[in-house]
């Protein structure tokens, strides 16, 4: 085998909607069709499959302007399927972005539909999917039939026999599912793939079943197939398309590789399209709320800097801090590993909690860590503290006399402070090195404060230097 073996995700399409079941039925909503192509084509797809289900059964046009928004979205071949009737049905399809359609139900009940769209569009437009099931026959034996109207009837044809007739009829691809597998996340149908790789000659894609890693590389090494695909395991996580990208070059399979992920802003959002958002104080490191966000509420908050929520008791679109004047200007904006939570990092104009709290977080259990277990020293607490005194200072408070003393005591004192800790490194124990280095990192906590540089501007600086090559002197 010398061409790569293509990873596809699946767009299984119900009402405008991605959605998953277990062999066709008990159908349940996935999400977005546009977010979760652009998020495979990000992952390192090769193709996307987009197939409306319920077309044919409903009797339904394509999508065809659903289709031409996810051919914007994408740079990568995708094929769309569903309700593909005619010559007509297929031309607006391709007109729309498509780069191949898809044929079932139509095909089977008229072959000639296959090779009226090959001789006007090309064999390698042409996809006919087959949906094969194992029936009981007269006698008792299963035989393996085809499938129509989304898998829901049967026809008087073996899956074999018809992929046969499809190919000779101009296929420049086969589709074949399992009815059986789909769902189950079982492993590939390996017998019918099998069944159908010693039939024809045009390259197969496996769908139905995919469950473990290994499974990817099975239908391709044992059952024969050209291409796997795939749904509920990468639309509910399960596995990534660089894990199966990775774990089919393990087992020897020519792959693309998957690109180095470049980590665009498409959370993926739960079934009342919302996505938890946390807001953090980009200078203290204080979390400060958490809230939840739609698609329309991210877009307001990249668009003004300000951070926009949804209010799931108002069913409104809503501006933190609108009321009160205590709006969060975003400083940046990260999503975590699954894509399901966003983090706000923001300079806050003043309170977070409606209460008039900075947070609205409050401690409700500590636990202590054992002397010299500590992993990290983390300063967010004392920043914190600082920065509270200077805002809201208390009378008789060290902190604020410090403030009041001015920049150059406090520097001078920071001075002190560092002849101080660098004597107690050669004269003194640990415990007086670490008392010494407590002060002084102390002072320099309030003269950053003071000169509005915040733990975050310093951690920049850090986080610039890190890894940086110094170019050698001649």
């Amino acid at each position: 085998m010398t061409l790569a073996v293509r990873v596809i995700p699946c767009l299984d399409v119900a009402d405008g909607r991605v959605v998953k079941g277990v062999s066709f039925e008990n159908l349940r909503d996935a999400g977005d069709p546009v977010e979760a192509a652009t998020r495979y084509e990000a992952e390192g797809a090769d193709e996307v499959a987009f197939l409306d289900i319920a077309a044919a059964h409903e009797k339904r046009g394509t999508l065809v302007e659903l289709v031409g928004r996810v051919a914007e979205a994408l740079s990568i071949p995708f094929t769309v399927g569903g309700g593909v009737r005619s010559v007509e049905d297929a031309d607006a399809l391709l007109r729309a972005g498509a780069d191949r359609v898809t044929v079932n139900t139509a095909a089977v009940e008229d072959p000639s539909l296959i090779t009226r769209l090959a001789e006007q569009f090309g064999a390698q437009c042409v996809v006919v999917a087959i949906d094969g099931k194992r029936v009981r026959d007269p006698n008792g034996l299963a035989v393996m039939r085809v499938m129509t109207h989304g898998g829901r009837c049967p026809v008087d044809r073996t899956v074999t026999s018809w992929a046969a007739a499809a190919a000779a009829a101009g296929a420049g691809e086969i589709l074949l599912t399992s009815v059986d597998a789909d769902g189950s996340q079982a492993g590939f149908d390996l017998e019918m793939l099998r069944a159908v790789r010693s039939t024809v000659d045009v390259p197969i894609v496996a769908s139905g079943g995919a469950g473990h890693l290994d499974d990817f590389a099975k239908a391709v090494l044992i059952g024969g197939a050209d291409a796997v695909l795939a749904a509920s395991v990468f639309h509910d996580r399960i596995f990534t398309v660089g894990a199966v990208k990775e774990a089919m070059r393990r087992a020897g399979l020519p792959v693309r590789p998957a690109p180095a992920r470049a980590r665009t802003l498409l959370p993926r959002y739960d079934q009342n399209g919302l996505v938890p958002v946390i807001m953090r104080d980009v200078t203290t490191g204080t979390v400060l709320t958490l809230a939840w966000a739609n698609a329309d509420a991210i877009a307001k908050t990249r668009e003004t800097g300000l951070a926009h929520f949804y209010s799931r008791s108002r069913q409104a679109l809503w501006l933190k801090g609108e009321t009160s004047g205590n709006v969060q200007r975003v400083a940046g904006i990260s999503l975590d590993c699954d894509d399901d939570a966003v983090l706000y990092d923001v300079r806050p104009s003043g309170p977070a909690c409606h209460t008039g709290a900075e947070s609205c977080f409050t401690r409700v259990e500590s636990f202590e860590a054992v002397s010299g277990d500590a992993d990290g020293l983390d300063l967010t607490e004392l920043f914190a503290v600082v920065k509270n005194r200077k805002e809201s200072p208390v009378a008789g408070s060290y902190t604020n006399k410090l403030f009041d003393d001015g920049i150059a005591r406090i520097a001078q004192k920071v001075g002190e402070e560092a002849v101080e800790t660098a004597l107690a490194s050669v004269t003194g124990d640990g415990n007086a090195l670490a008392g010494e280095a407590a002060d002084l990192l102390y002072h320099l906590a309030v003269l950053l404060t003071a000169r509005g540089v915040g733990p975050g501007d310093v951690a920049a600086k850090l986080a610039g230097r890190r890894g940086a090559t110094r170019r050698e002197k001649p």
